[in-house]
């Protein structure tokens, strides 16, 4: 019987949260490409002609060492994880600076 007011309290939260929130589950991709602009202001990117943003917690990996948002240049080939929700945007999270793109 406990466990009704928490699965209460649990849709409650749900209803309260907005729709970016809501999308926490959406699917994570893999990607890669080189990197064409980049806007660390507005945590945007563009990798091989696609739009992403950024989140603010993403992880970087340069040069095989800890690397931050701002570190990466354009030009740089990079893969990486983003997550894909159900309005179309994509928000990375991970990236990693390759010497060259895996061929499909």
């Amino acid at each position: 019987m406990k466990v009704i007011p928490s699965l209460i309290c649990a849709g409650a939260l749900m209803l309260m949260m907005n729709p970016a929130q809501a999308q926490e589950f959406a699917p994570q991709v893999e990607s890669q490409g080189r990197i064409d602009t980049l806007d660390f202001g507005a945590y945007q990117a563009q990798i091989s002609g696609s739009d992403y943003s950024v989140s603010p917690s993403v992880e970087v990996e340069i040069d095989d060492s800890y690397g931050a948002f701002t570190m990466l240049e354009q030009g740089m080939l990079v893969q990486f994880n983003y997550l894909q929700f159900d309005d179309g945007t994509r928000q990375i999270i991970e990236m990693r600076e390759v010497d060259a793109l895996e061929e499909h």
